[in-house]
């Protein structure tokens, strides 16, 4: 960073954070809809609460790996926007929306065969009838949802996280009164509980899809894009760079949450206790993660465009920004962890005991939020440079390797149980943390520097 002026530092700090603010309050505010789903299930019945809470996570097995493809948009359209080529944005969307119908329909089959597999888990048979029910309601949502993150992602290529964010937002009163009204049923709906949350999630990815579509298709700047006209079906080249960049950052996304779920599931044999203070602990460690992965989307989106310009040194200096903004980020979450944990989990429970467990358990939550803020951010630089497969190599050794081993060891072998898994935990991102970040800056060591030492902003 030496080689830098403090002015360049701080404009391309201020990009980012313009970019990242708007992305981290809609990643919390998207979070805010599955929050509200499982509150308001919760008060109608344990069943309704067992059935969405399974069947949401057996839906984000499929949904992070589609999820992960869509997310290659962003670094594509990024760099494209560098490069000026303004029709070949258009036909990335395009590519989008294909896609997104095509996951669509792929998920729409799946979660309504669903039965099956949670029968094969060993889930009781009442749980079992109420969860594929929910699933199946759920299904008629994919494509809308799909549809979106499309939308989303080339809209955050293009800087346009404002619009994400105030979408985003907007459908949290919908998601609220669509729970309420097939939750509990009224004006001549029958209460459906957790069946009508699936169709109340449904609707709300629509409303969120239909929303961000009225805004690129309104918004000036983007008419000469043409996303919504001559619509042609995507060419080979595109799409296999499509895929190409996308099925390494699905493959990626999907080895954390395997882990972090595989952790999960190994804890909740320790009992209910351990298991209630595991649940939450990880709570507030997903909602402290929104921060540094929305940050991520804005790195992403800066590091793209200068690649597309080959601006390479400020493309240099956008990630090295992106990973400093990281970690002043995530001291402000260590700190709150750290001095208010027993407050925290106080808001979820008034068991002392798993108020106790779930404390200890915040505490290492704190120590890997570094690791944390650093890997997705480091990661984040490398998509917008479109290297993708390496550093899904480096996630597979990172969490698989080294992450969940360790914790089973700690776990079993010390009798550590929920701390060894969580001490495997903070090993795993540590890596991944070393290995990204050591990768970004190999990467761009080689690459030459601007020619000009003094250059305009991006946005």
């Amino acid at each position: 960073m030496t080689r830098y002026q403090s002015h360049q530092v701080k404009r391309e700090t201020s990009e980012l954070v313009k970019i990242a603010i708007p992305a981290i309050l809609a990643q919390l505010a998207q979070m805010a809809l599955g929050v509200s789903d499982t509150i308001m299930a919760g008060n109608f019945s344990a069943n309704a609460l067992a059935a969405v809470g399974t069947g949401f996570n057996l839906f984000m097995i499929i949904f992070s790996l589609f999820m992960g493809m869509m997310i290659a948009i962003n670094p594509m359209v990024a760099q494209l926007n560098g490069q000026k080529a303004e029709k070949r944005i258009g036909k990335v969307f395009q590519l989008g929306f294909v896609m997104a119908v095509l996951f669509g329909i792929i998920s729409f089959v799946a979660l309504n065969l669903s039965h099956h597999l949670l029968s094969l888990a060993g889930i009781p048979e009442n749980i079992v009838s109420t969860t594929s029910d929910y699933l199946s309601a759920l299904s008629w949502g994919t494509i809308s949802i799909y549809l979106f993150l499309a939308l989303r992602s080339g809209n955050e290529g293009l800087f346009s996280t404002k619009a994400v964010m105030v979408c985003s937002f907007l459908a949290i009163p919908f998601n609220i009164l669509l729970n309420y009204w097939f939750i509990f049923g009224g004006w001549g709906i029958e209460p459906m509980g957790a069946v009508g949350a699936g169709y109340a999630t449904s609707i709300v990815w629509s409303i969120l899809f239909l929303s961000l579509g009225i805004f690129t298709f309104y918004h000036k700047p983007y008419a000469k894009f043409e996303i919504f006209k001559h619509f042609s079906w995507p060419k080979f080249e595109l799409t296999k760079e499509y895929f190409q960049i996308g099925l390494p950052i699905a493959l990626g996304m999907v080895m954390e949450i395997a882990m972090f779920g595989g952790v999960g599931i190994a804890i909740a044999r320790y009992g209910e206790q351990l298991a209630g203070a595991h649940q939450i602990a990880m709570n507030i460690a997903a909602v402290a993660f929104m921060i540094p992965l929305g940050l991520s989307v804005a790195v992403t989106a800066r590091v793209g465009y200068w690649m597309g310009q080959e601006r390479y040194g400020q493309m240099r200096l956008a990630g090295y920004c992106g990973i400093g903004l990281s970690l002043f980020f995530q001291i402000i979450s260590v700190t709150i962890m750290l001095f208010l944990r027993y407050q925290i989990v106080g808001i979820y429970t008034d068991e002392a005991a798993i108020i106790e467990i779930a404390a200890s358990l915040i505490f290492l939550a704190a120590i890997f939020q570094f690791s944390d803020g650093l890997q997705v951010n480091a990661a984040g630089a490398l998509r917008g440079m479109k290297d993708t497969s390496i550093p899904m190599i480096y996630m597979g050794i990172s969490y698989w390797f080294v992450g969940f081993p360790l914790g089973y060891y700690l776990a079993e072998s010390h009798n550590m149980q929920a701390q060894g898994f969580w001490i495997g935990i903070i090993a795993g991102l540590t890596v991944a943390a070393i290995l990204l970040l050591g990768r970004f800056i190999r990467r761009t060591k080689i690459l030459p520097e601007d020619r000009a030492t003094d250059l305009p902003a991006a946005g």
